[in-house]
């Protein structure tokens, strides 16, 4: 799976944020797109890519959000995040935006700056993925495993691989297998394959994207060789996922598997200590 080294911001028309003009990479600006634009660029959009809306722009006073709410429920799976001046009168719709499922919000007041809008965004990054795998992972899953999924579904949204996700955290190949094992998670690759199939899946839940076009977006060949990895990972097709929530039951089948890896790591470490060697 070819990693995407670049971020798309998708700027609607109406955002007044001078320091776009100095945001650094990975992140490249598109040109400021109307409302129709941006959903029609949401279809295929990559994973990693972000969409930038200020929603009081062109909107009158008591008319609520109407565009920006439907935009995130075609498209849960979207990055977006809502840019306007956080003044005192603007407070109260940041908890329902972010409860709709925004991903972040900037200030875009007198004291913005480039630097704050990058860390924004980088905060931003893979939101809806992790947020949707915090909830679904069980309580159960150690803290070190949840780190470790968690840097994995980050990796994933850029189209990366276990050595990406070595690089992100920092260690080896070698010891990032070691750390797997010790949170009882699955080898590096089979962590990327899965939180690759919970993309997908979450992909294949927005009710405005085709299967195609999330099998594109997450870097399979075909639409046919998302079905068949879905298929062996979950043990269903995609199209019958769709109808029942695919990343709910993705999130299942990977449950299922680390309850079964927990179970052996109980018993290695059962028989470690009564064999007297450290853990």
């Amino acid at each position: 799976m070819k990693r995407r080294n670049i971020r798309r911001l998708i700027v609607l028309q109406g955002v007044r944020l001078p320091s776009l003009d100095r945001l650094a990479a990975p992140y490249q600006t598109d040109v400021p797109v109307g409302w129709g634009d941006a959903e029609e660029m949401a279809k295929t959009a990559p994973p990693s890519a972000v969409v930038l809306v200020d929603p009081y722009a062109g909107r009158r006073a008591g008319d609520g959000f109407p565009r920006l709410h439907d935009l995130l429920k075609r498209f849960p799976s979207l990055t977006v995040v809502a840019a306007f001046p956080l003044a005192a009168p603007n407070r109260a719709d940041v908890s329902m935006l972010l409860e709709w499922g925004v991903a972040d919000v900037v200030d875009t007041g007198p004291e913005s700056t480039a630097a704050a809008l990058h860390a924004r965004l980088r905060q931003a990054h893979a939101r809806p993925l992790k947020r949707r795998l915090e909830r679904a992972l069980d309580d159960r899953v150690g803290t070190d495993a949840r780190t470790l999924l968690l840097a994995a579904a980050e990796v994933a949204v850029e189209g990366g691989g276990a050595t990406e996700l070595s690089a992100r955290l920092g260690v080896a190949p070698r010891t990032l297998t070691e750390h797997c094992t010790r949170a009882d998670l699955p080898p590096p690759r089979q962590v990327q394959a899965w939180m690759r199939i919970l993309l997908a899946c979450m992909l294949l839940d927005d009710p405005g994207r085709t299967v195609y076009a999330a099998a594109e977006a997450c870097g399979y060949s075909t639409d046919r060789s998302l079905r068949r990895a879905v298929g062996e990972f979950v043990g269903t097709g995609a199209s019958i996922l769709r109808r029942g929530g695919a990343f709910e039951q993705a999130a299942q089948a990977l449950n299922a598997v680390l309850f079964e890896l927990r179970e052996q790591g109980r018993e290695r470490r059962k028989a470690e200590r009564l064999a007297g060697r450290p853990i």
